[in-house]
Parts: C-alpha cells; structure tokens; sequence
C-alpha cells in the first residue's frame, strides 16, 4: 500500500529529526572527542542528512502545485458568483463582497497550504543549517589533516 503524501513528509521529518537527536546527543557525549576517533561519522550524518533534507524540496513542489490549483478554483468561483450577483442586479460592489464571503472557505483552505509550505521551507532552514555546520566542520578536518 502506497503511503500519502503526508506520510511521506512525515517519514521524512521523522528521519531528520532522529539524526539531529542523534547529533545532539554526540554533542553531549562530547562530539569532539567522537570525530577525532572516527571522521567518517561527520560525513555519514550530512550525507544522511543532505538527502533527506533534499526530499523536502519535492513536497514543497507537490504542496505549490495544490496551491496554484487551488488559488485558481477559489478565482473560478469567486468570478462566477461575482457574475451570478451582477446578473441578478445586484451593484457590483456587493456582488464582489458576497462573492467574497462565499469563497471564505477557500481562501482559508488556500491560506492552510500556503503555511504547510512556510512550515516545509522552515523545516529545510533548520536542517539545511545543520548540514552547513557539518560541512564547515568537514573542512576544518580536512585542513587538520592536511596540517598534520
């Protein structure tokens, strides 16, 4: 059985989540001392953690793709019922506003998908984050052993 979006979204998160907490806790257990005696550990988490990260990209594309198709559906509707209203004589300006009030639900469906995104692109900012860190400390081995 084929797992939803959001569940993929979730598997994802869940999988960043468990290396950051992993991450967290070598930091508290003294992350130094832990790459000193295995390096390769740096670059098994940023490259766990870029991939993963990366996936985050796609479901930011599949959610922009509901919002436009759903931006465009709420304009459909709102256009004819403005055009409903003129018909019946109504002024334009209180065919606009009913038209308005109608479409209030799907504008707030709209305004939902647009924070799914937001929370998508936060998501990638903090883990991107991490992988940055990871990265400049790669680096900074990488002219440690060269040094030596």
């Amino acid at each position: 059985m084929a797992l939803s979006r959001e569940e993929q979204l979730q598997n994802v998160n869940s999988t960043l989540r468990v290396a950051h907490g992993e991450l967290l806790k070598l930091e508290r257990d003294g992350f130094d001392k832990a790459v000193r005696d295995n390096p390769a550990l740096i670059g098994e988490y940023l490259i766990k953690l870029r991939l993963n990260c990366n996936l985050l990209f796609a479901f930011i594309n599949q959610y922009l793709e509901i919002l436009s198709e759903a931006q465009r559906g709420t304009a459909e509707k709102r256009q004819g019922i403005y055009e409903a209203q003129l018909a019946e004589k109504k002024s334009p300006n209180m065919s606009k506003e009913h038209a308005e009030n109608m479409t209030r639900i799907d504008s707030a469906n709209i305004k939902v998908v647009e924070n799914k995104i937001q929370q998508i692109k936060n998501d990638y900012e903090r883990y991107n984050g991490i992988c940055m860190a990871l990265q400049s400390r790669m680096k900074e081995f990488d002219t440690e052993r060269r040094m030596n």
